[in-house]
């Protein structure tokens, strides 16, 4: 699968070194940088983005609402689906968080493998023997705090696994925060406790 990034300054880094290193199947063709100091409101964003890109899914990183929507309305004329996470753009797939997206059929591969965790845990003698990551975070939080429970007793490694991900976790930057909703990096936290008490129960 082929991917197209936006990013506003190095927002996206993280993103991008995580799904360079657990994306099977998928390629990030290019990525666009935008300065990180930007008007408030953008009357021409063409002077920022560019429309020439082919892709089948676009990742926008951009945190500026003039240019979000107006990538979304270029990607939308080529028929490609957009991910903005964290905020409300129209015409764009809008997940909480990187690590609330869910099964979106448009996303094809990415949403397979990037999204809401999804685990394998292997308990031995009341102790984390392994985890598998079958999905997790681009930023690659889900894999690099699955790493650090193994050898935990059960009970220890559900708050731990969640802290190790908030530690790692860069939702804090860029996403709003509506009122009465948790902020991303609760909700990540959150998400990832949710995956591993899931995968405890499978295994059992």
């Amino acid at each position: 699968m082929r991917i197209v990034v936006f990013q506003r300054g190095g927002r996206g880094i993280h993103k991008i070194a995580g799904i360079e290193k657990y994306g099977r199947d998928i390629e990030i063709t290019k990525i666009f940088t935008v300065p990180e100091v930007l008007p408030e409101i953008i009357d021409e964003p063409e002077d920022y983005i560019s429309s020439d890109f082919e892709a089948e899914l676009v990742l926008d990183y951009l945190y500026h609402p003039d240019l979000s929507e107006f990538l979304a309305e270029v990607a939308k004329r080529k028929g490609i689906p957009v991910i903005s996470p964290g905020r409300r753009i129209a015409g764009a797939i809008t997940p909480p968080t990187c690590c609330g997206l869910g099964e979106v059929k448009e996303a094809g591969e990415y949403a397979r493998r990037f999204g809401t965790p999804e685990l394998e845990v292997e308990v031995r003698e009341g102790k984390v023997a392994n985890v598998r990551v079958k999905k997790g975070a681009p930023c690659g939080a889900t894999w690099e705090a699955a790493e650090k429970i193994v050898g935990m007793p059960v009970e220890k490694a559900v708050q731990r696994f969640a802290l190790e991900v908030q530690f790692i976790c860069r939702a804090a930057a860029g996403y709003e925060v509506a009122q009465g909703k948790k902020a991303p990096l609760h909700f990540a936290g959150e998400v990832h406790i949710a995956a591993f008490k899931k995968a405890l129960e499978k295994g059992r």
